[in-house]
């Protein structure tokens, strides 16, 4: 099977303990989606391998074999999704150069699957992924049915848990920035993000109350800047707790300007409403150039989903979904690696080929990669 030996090399390196048949299987898995890529379980059990001597000389039932094969790995409750995926973040980094300052996009996605049985499942996936070239190399996803959360946990507990799995799995001397949207502006998330050392650049809702060092209150939307400028308010406190200013202290930053690359656009035209930022960072610039890049995990679910065909993976179990979702995060940065200048496993005067493309995202370069090449080296050495 095509990858095989190096996926399978890759998760025996990262994960030592794991079973020779979970390893095995967690490899076949992501060298069919590779191969496949979709998540549809048939498609995928199509490209398992099947037995080189038969005790049957046309089985009528061999695609249901490998297909339970499949089952029965996603159906594995000693396979811990989240501890999986924990596990490459540090070689995922390192192949990355180990940056000082390393980006976390966090953010959920939700779509509907019509099981076999013709129910509607609906789920939401959470995704922490490290942005890059205008896209997000994923490191956790797991999926929650919208209709059942777990009953023990909150939405804000379930995020809390994968993000400091993936913080504790970090190399040291890697501070990451975590990037969210206004879904995760709430005072008490910024200080968690506080107290486990994590820098952050969150967007926060208009009419939010702020409170000035000199006791002053004024709402978001009240001081904006002009249009193309920023501006910048350090110090400020957070929200209100029962009528009461929070005593959560952020830096706040107004941009109502779009980069330079995209102001020479005549078809780019600014948002409606300025950009309202809370961050720990020093400056706005620094702020504002960071959150640009939050937005690239977008273009990443967009990928999974017409790409890969997120939805058509027809599960109906969300921890069987969640490991499933664990081999395409394992795929999905094995193809971001591969064509990341950073990784250094493009071949020569790749540039000049790409440009023919015009700007070839990350992922189309990787499968034209895997398409054109036959062997390519491990990104997780």
């Amino acid at each position: 099977m095509r990858w095989y030996a190096e996926v399978h090399a890759a998760v025996q390196r990262v994960l030592p303990t794991l079973r020779a048949t979970q390893a095995a299987n967690l490899a076949l898995l992501v060298s069919a989606i590779l191969a496949r890529r979709s998540l549809c379980l048939t498609a995928l059990a199509r490209s398992y391998p099947s037995p080189a001597v038969r005790r049957v000389a046309r089985p009528k039932h061999a695609l249901l074999h490998r297909l339970k094969r499949l089952w029965r790995f996603t159906a594995n409750a000693r396979l811990d999704a989240l501890a999986l995926q924990a596990a490459f973040v540090p070689h995922t980094v390192a192949a990355l150069g180990t940056p000082r300052l390393l980006g976390l996009a966090i953010d959920w996605t939700m779509f509907d699957a019509v099981l076999p049985s013709g129910v509607r499942a609906r789920y939401q996936v959470l995704r922490i992924a490290i942005p890059r070239r205008g896209r997000a190399i994923p490191v956790v996803q797991l999926a929650y049915d919208r209709d059942a959360l777990p009953a023990d946990k909150g939405q804000t507990q379930l995020e809390e848990d994968a993000l400091l799995a993936v913080l504790r799995a970090l190399p040291r001397g890697v501070r990451p920035v975590v990037l969210a949207d206004r879904g995760f502006a709430r005072a008490p998330f910024l200080a968690w993000l506080r107290r486990h050392g994590a820098a952050f650049v969150v967007r926060v809702t208009r009419g939010t109350s702020l409170t000035e060092p000199d006791g002053s209150r004024w709402k978001l939307g009240q001081r904006d800047p002009a249009r193309g400028h920023l501006s910048w308010h350090p110090a400020v406190r957070y929200g209100l707790h029962h009528g009461r200013p929070r005593d959560v202290a952020v830096n706040l930053a107004q941009c109502w300007r779009l980069p330079r690359h995209q102001a020479r656009d005549p078809r780019r035209h600014p948002p409606a409403e300025p950009w309202y930022l809370a961050t720990d960072l020093a400056s706005a610039d620094q702020a504002a150039a960071w959150y640009r890049q939050r937005g690239w995990i977008e273009q990443s679910f967009k990928d999974s989903k017409s790409r890969f065909g997120l939805a058509k993976a027809r599960i109906a179990c969300p921890q069987r979904l969640s490991r499933l979702l664990a081999a395409f995060t394992l795929a999905l940065a094995w193809l971001a690696l591969l064509a990341l200048p950073e990784g250094h496993h493009l071949p020569p005067r790749w540039h000049a080929c790409a440009a023919a493309w015009g700007r070839p995202s990350t992922t189309t370069l990787a499968l034209a990669l895997l398409d054109a090449r036959r062997d390519h080296t491990c990104p997780y050495r």
